[in-house]
């Protein structure tokens, strides 16, 4: 190998050590750059509809207000198939409906216009168990009883595909009364659309 390699090879080293050697500095930068952030409001964050969850910030702007836009039916179903995060938490999907839920009313729709229909299937099914078999499987309370009561007294009607319930080896009797069964998800989706109801997949 020529001397002016090894110079090269001796140049590229100390230049990426060097920057290695800087990293730390580089990241604990970039982490207080992001940890400063500016102090909300009280009222910044709120759920109006759905209380506890969901929480929203809304911003009252015409285009595309569903409160305000001619014909909107207002229907929508969602299909919920992950069972994201901390399973002591409530299902993120569950909470996405309670968004949705809380910016239509807050944008000035009445919650008796809203045709909401949440379809809880494959991954997801546990978010729809009762309280002993959730205590039994993961040793504390099923935290998504509280939010699916919230998501009906709103009108939301929340249903488990029993497909889902007899592919995860469950009895049909351990999903919580609070939910409806039906014959599966895609069926369930599929129906709903051809009446109209627009899909949501969360």
């Amino acid at each position: 190998m020529r001397p002016a390699s090894y110079i090269v090879i001796a140049a590229l080293a100390g230049f990426v050590g060097g920057n290695v050697l800087q990293l730390p500095d580089l990241v604990d930068k970039v982490s207080d750059k992001f940890a400063d952030k500016k102090s909300e409001p009280a009222d910044f964050w709120s759920t109006p509809a759905i209380e506890g969850y969901g929480k929203i910030h809304f911003v009252n702007v015409p285009d595309y207000n569903p409160a305000t836009t001619p014909g909107l039916s207002n229907k929508i179903v969602f299909q919920i198939n992950r069972n994201e995060g901390d399973v002591r938490q409530p299902n993120l999907g569950l909470e996405r409906v309670a968004r949705v839920t809380n910016l239509y009313y807050a944008a000035g729709v009445p919650l008796d216009q809203l045709k909401f229909v949440v379809s809880i299937n494959s991954d997801a099914v546990p978010a729809a168990l009762n309280n002993e078999q959730f205590r039994k499987t993961y040793g504390t309370d099923n935290p998504n009883l509280k939010l699916i009561d919230e998501l009906k007294k709103a009108g939301v009607k929340v249903t488990i595909c029993d497909q889902s319930v007899a592919f995860h080896q469950l009895e049909r009797n351990w999903i919580d009364t609070r939910v409806t069964h039906t014959l599966s998800s895609g069926t369930t989706v599929a129906s709903l659309q051809n009446e109209g109801y627009a899909f949501l997949m969360l």
